[in-house]
């Protein structure tokens, strides 16, 4: 996201209040534009179904199918997405646009058929659905897959004000869809509504694909020997997707949750408020895209631009020890940013009883959630670090780990009933950030010595 980080930080110096709302307002809907409309309009959704006693049923069934959609849709896409946004940087790298829309065309026409190949075999075997209801699932599970790919290309747009607008507009037809339809037609009406705020914003996004990267070379599948280039980025991005969703899955399917509705399980006690705690990263997303990011690349480009124009060992740890200083500013003011919201969010947890869908038993998932999110925001900035320097098979081993931890975690803390729900995912996200710390420390401190050693020798 460095790319469009830079266009905004220009923004941003422009050094007035509006400009600084606006970049960080930008940042925060690029950062989580899908994840910040599909948790604001469900919320509000809510509220309108909250006066229909009549809807509870449509309610769960409407709120479930979306959030699975987005949970299965993440996960595999996550098999293509760190390959091909390797691909997308070295073609970048080599000044190469002319490949990006048939790139994109080709991403696109393969996740959107497989995808809707696995919607289809869902909701045909697994539920007993109407044939509309069905239908408009299959939709919004395909354009929600194909978004997923358009945020991999947007990273390099330059107007970030269509982006950003394609988000707000396609929340406020999700909302007004679903608003109009969902009384008259229930659970089929509300889908209906907030299925085709849905289809718009995937729409534009392709637009601005198709607008920034014109190009007249055929569809180009070209990327696709990434997968078996590169099998580790395909590890890391379908563990680590995983590893957001399976506390839940844990939960939904496990001894305290419940079947809702046909394939789609639940455990309200746990998904709401966790749900609610992920909003409060957004400030720490909208920091890493528009200041973290930026700041460190210049001082990564450094360091190795210094490699490659065969400057002195002297130079080299100079400007090695200036990238170090960005690394260590970054996580510090992530940390303060992030960490006071955080904190705060922990201390007024009570006082949000009522005024927003919580009740006293998500109290303790709530705060052991916020603090789970802030170590994850940590987490994630430091796998991105690894990343930039190649070192992959680390980063395979700490995404397994947060895997593997999240859902062992998560599984004991059912059994210690439901003061601890939450402190599951909590535990994972510590254990994987004081491992990374450890492993980036170590790479850090020797990142000469790797870098030259790793050379060929011929």
């Amino acid at each position: 996201m460095a790319g469009i980080g830079f266009r905004l930080l220009k923004l941003l110096n422009q050094e007035s209040y509006l400009s600084t709302m606006q970049a960080y307002l930008y940042s925060a809907l690029i950062s989580s534009g899908p994840w910040l409309v599909t948790i604001i309009v469900l919320g509000l959704i809510n509220v309108v179904q909250s006066h229909d006693p009549g809807a509870a049923a449509d309610t769960t069934r409407f709120r479930l199918t979306i959030v699975y959609c987005y949970a299965f849709s993440l996960i595999l896409v996550g098999i293509i997405q760190m390959p091909l946004t390797r691909y997308l940087a070295d073609l970048l790298y080599s000044r190469d646009l002319q490949m990006y829309l048939p790139t994109f065309v080709s991403a696109a026409a393969i996740v959107g058929t497989i995808q809707a190949l696995v919607g289809i075999a869902a909701v045909v075997w697994l539920s007993d659905w109407s044939l509309l209801y069905r239908s408009h699932a299959v939709i919004l599970y395909v354009a929600v897959s194909i978004t997923w790919v358009a945020m991999i290309f947007i990273s390099t747009v330059q107007d970030y004000h269509s982006v950003s607008f394609s988000f707000v507009f396609g929340a406020v037809v999700s909302l007004g869809g679903a608003y109009w339809l969902g009384p008259k037609f229930g659970a089929e009406g509300y889908l209906t509504g907030y299925t085709v705020g849905q289809v718009f914003i995937c729409l534009m996004l392709v637009l601005r694909v198709a607008v920034e990267f014109p190009s007249h070379l055929p569809v180009s599948f070209d990327w696709l020997r990434y997968l078996r280039r590169f099998p580790s980025l395909v590890i890391i991005g379908f563990s680590y997707n995983l590893a957001i969703w399976i506390d839940k899955f844990i939960f939904w399917f496990g001894p305290v949750g419940y079947r809702a509705d046909a394939f789609l399980h639940s455990c309200e006690l746990y998904d709401t408020p966790m749900f609610l705690a992920y909003l409060t990263v957004v400030p720490a997303m909208s920091l890493f895209l528009i200041r973290i990011e930026t700041s460190f690349y210049r001082s990564y480009q450094g360091f190795y631009s210094a490699i490659v124009n065969k400057k002195s060992l002297r130079a080299i740890r100079q400007q090695k020890a200036s990238m170090v200083s960005s690394i260590r500013l970054s996580m510090a003011r992530l940390i303060k940013l992030q960490g006071s919201i955080s904190l705060v969010t922990v201390l007024i947890t009570p006082y949000l009883v009522g005024l927003l869908p919580l009740t006293w038993m998500h109290v303790s998932v709530m705060r052991a959630g916020t603090l789970g999110a802030f170590l994850h925001s940590l987490f994630l900035l430091l796998s991105i670090g690894l990343l930039y320097f190649e070192f992959r098979t680390e980063t395979v081993y700490l995404t397994l780990l947060f895997l593997i931890a999240n859902g062992l975690f998560s599984w004991a803390t059912i059994g210690f009933g439901v003061a601890y729900y939450g402190y599951g995912y909590l535990a994972a996200c510590y254990l994987s950030l004081v491992v990374g710390l450890v492993v980036l420390d170590y790479k850090l401190r020797n990142l000469e010595y790797i870098t030259f050693a790793g050379q060929p020798i011929g």
